[in-house]
């Protein structure tokens, strides 16, 4: 038997049984320009309209490392106080390939100054398996192949408050928890559990200071995202973001900025050290690029 070939199918095998109980949502630098996506309340709750993309390459030149590509619009209805939206996440991580695609929307109750905000989303999830193809001698036959499991449906909910200076919610992602089945290596969506807050303080005329906080939980393990950006002019943004994992890990942080153009064009870009405790989990960091276009 071919050494090589058996290491492989013994990574492949461990791999899966992480992923089966390990968070499966991934994370982003830029969390509070897609809060749509991880809070289905928060649709149309910021901009009349809003159309998105971000693109994540985290743990550059590790192999299996994550990438994500995400893309997204919402707008505000006035006339019945709601918001809709569409959004589609594309993840790679090891030998999986998912994509998600999901119809949101929100209903706001005006309060006074601000607004209570009610959202669900509903959309159809994909997995692809890209295991390496080889046979065992003794069988002449593949035991490991490529498989597209069938697809399965996943629901989410939030709740969130709004005004112009704050956020704060709650929600849950892949609330119904599906299962992808497989005769080999049946995969759990696991419900994830999300908070996040965000406040603008006025430093003057011309800057503004907004720290942002999400976090998230699969019930066994929580990760947290933070991030403080000073804004000139409504225009200019810059700042620092970080993760912070729980039960060690990998921690990142790194500079992040961003430009405004006429109020409606959004261009950011992040670039993050990672640090570990461990001492063979060293890359080279990950890159994050925002593009968005927003009218208020």
């Amino acid at each position: 038997m071919n050494l090589t070939r058996l290491l492989i199918a013994f990574i492949t095998v461990l791999i899966f049984s992480a992923n089966s109980n390990a968070q499966q949502e991934p994370r982003s630098a830029f969390f509070w320009n897609n809060y749509m996506h991880t809070n289905p309340a928060m649709t149309g709750a910021v901009y009349r309209h809003h159309a998105n993309a971000q693109w994540r390459n985290q743990w550059t030149k590790t192999n299996g490392a994550p990438t994500t590509l995400w893309v997204n619009y919402a707008a505000k209805i006035d006339q019945i106080n709601s918001g809709i939206g569409v959004s589609y996440e594309y993840d790679v991580i090891g030998l999986n390939k998912s994509h998600t695609a999901l119809l949101s929307y929100a209903y706001h109750i005006p309060i006074k100054n601000m607004f209570l905000s009610l959202g669900a989303s509903v959309g159809i999830k994909t997995l692809r398996i890209d295991s390496p193809k080889f046979v065992f001698p003794q069988t002449s036959e593949p035991t490991f192949e490529e498989r597209q499991l069938n697809p399965v449906f996943q629901c989410d909910f939030g709740i969130a408050l709004h005004s112009e200076k704050w956020n704060v919610g709650l929600s849950v992602t892949q609330l119904n928890g599906a299962q992808f089945k497989d005769s080999i290596y049946p995969f759990d969506c696991v419900p994830h559990f999300w908070v996040f807050a965000d406040y603008s303080f006025d430093l003057g005329e011309k800057w503004k200071l907004t720290p942002r906080l999400q976090s998230y939980t699969d019930g066994i393990e929580i990760c947290s995202s933070v991030a403080l950006l000073a804004t000139f002019k409504d225009n200019l943004w810059f700042g620092f973001t970080g993760s912070v994992p729980n039960k060690g890990g990998i921690y990142a942080f790194g500079p992040m900025i961003g430009y405004d153009i006429a109020g409606k064009f959004r261009l950011g870009y992040t670039y993050e050290f990672s640090f570990s405790n461990y001492s063979g989990s060293k890359n080279n960091g990950t890159h994050e690029v925002i593009l968005s276009y927003q009218l208020k």
